[in-house]
């Protein structure tokens, strides 16, 4: 891995700028000051701040297996959000983004009624050490270029520092929410025109469980109508299933088929993870291929980690103006050592060991943006179990939500 790493950055060494030549690319980072939720309305010289608003509907049908009843659980959510940017002299700055939420749950069993919940998203300073050096302290939003390793709220501190078209940053931090264990994290990065490379060491403490997260990644647009990005991983130390070690790839190109009234696009996608491999638990797995919204890499109602999985996907996008993008996408899943417990996924259910076929998904994912200050998203899929799975029963699941901003 470290080798591979390595070769990654030789590839994507860096480059002279020459006179007349485009910008330099910036290195890649988990956390830049810079590229935080932009805050558009100015309230004093030093003060700027934005705000959103979102209505959300989700309903989810069999989620859950093995009980012989078709499950059903729908939620309307109500979001209210604002950003702060503020200008504290001499380089610093202080953000805050804060969110509150109004939600009603129903499932076939019962209703939970009417729950608000406040959610500190982000709030940190952030101050320069030099002329390249950033420290940031409090809590922070990481998130890595493909999604693959960190995107996730953390508390603690980081530092980064770029010089030219490289970068080197390292953190400590604590997860939020759900996510319970503590991470040293170090990542290196090198940008080269339209390529970019990386690798990083983490460093995961969660309760009595250790385990170091060896990692790089390539990316590059290698013509106006075809990109790639490739990411590998190790994990050593408490792994998945009892086990020491593990490995996991993922491979993604994108064809474009031309620009015209639709400007269509192909994804190829694959992803393995072995028996030991298991993410870091700061991911996310979600990708945005050139849309107006995110959707799940591995499938929209299945989400699963890449345990004990392979998963190949095939994508269809259309981009059919600058504010409309719909994506097609269709999954497959094995299970390289059959088990008789089933993958870490959305899907709850038991296997019976007899075989790798977990399933297949098709999904749809789709944005419209009428307005620089709207945008309606809708997402719809539907799972159909494979027979490693002893309940057959398919499953599926509803997604729109409508956002203002202001």
């Amino acid at each position: 891995m470290i080798a591979f790493a390595c070769g990654l950055f030789l590839v994507a060494g860096p480059t002279e700028a020459t006179a007349g030549s485009k910008k330099a690319p910036q290195a890649p980072l988990v956390f830049d000051i810079d590229k935080r939720k932009k805050t558009k309305r100015p309230v004093t010289d030093w003060l700027r701040i934005s705000g959103y608003a979102n209505l959300r509907f989700q309903g989810e049908r069999n989620i859950r297996r093995d009980d012989d009843v078709t499950d059903r659980t729908d939620e309307i959510a109500a979001y209210l959000g604002f950003a702060a940017r503020t200008d504290l002299g001499r380089g610093m700055t202080g953000f805050l983004h804060a969110e509150v939420d109004v939600r009603d749950k129903q499932t076939h069993l019962r209703s939970y009624g009417r729950i608000m919940q406040p959610n500190l998203k982000e709030a940190l300073l952030s101050f320069p050490t030099g002329d390249t050096g950033q420290l940031s302290i409090g809590r922070l939003r990481f998130s890595d270029p493909y999604k693959w390793v960190a995107d996730a709220s953390v508390d603690g501190l980081h530092y980064a520092v770029r010089s030219g078209d490289a970068a080197f940053e390292f953190a400590a931090v604590q997860g939020t929410r759900d996510v319970t264990a503590t991470y040293l994290l170090a990542h290196t990065s090198r940008a080269a025109d339209k390529r970019r490379a990386g690798a990083f060491a983490i460093a995961e403490r969660d309760g009595a469980d250790r385990r170091m997260h060896l990692s790089a990644y390539l990316g590059d647009q290698v013509s106006a109508r075809f990109s790639y990005q490739l990411n590998a991983a190790t994990v050593i130390g408490d792994a998945a299933h009892g086990r020491s070690f593990g490995v996991g790839i993922d491979a993604r190109a994108i064809q474009k088929l031309g620009t015209g009234r639709w400007d269509r696009q192909i994804t190829y996608g694959f992803a393995m993870g072995t028996p030991g491999f298991q993410q870091s638990g700061l991911h996310s797995n979600k990708t945005k291929d050139g849309g107006q919204t995110q959707f799940h890499r591995y499938g929209y109602v299945f989400q699963p980690e890449l345990t004990n999985l392979a998963v190949g996907t095939l994508a269809y996008g259309l981009r059919l103006s600058r504010t409309v993008s719909v994506d097609l996408s269709a999954h497959a899943y094995l299970q390289p050592n059959r088990r008789s417990t089933g993958p870490i996924a959305r899907i709850k259910g038991a296997t019976t060991g007899k075989s790798r076929f977990v399933g297949s998904e098709i999904s749809l994912a789709g944005a419209w943006r009428p307005t620089k200050k709207s945008k309606l998203e809708v997402g719809i899929g539907r799972f159909m179990p494979g027979p490693a799975y002893a309940d057959r029963s398919k499953a599926s699941r509803l997604y729109m939500r409508l956002s203002i901003y202001f």
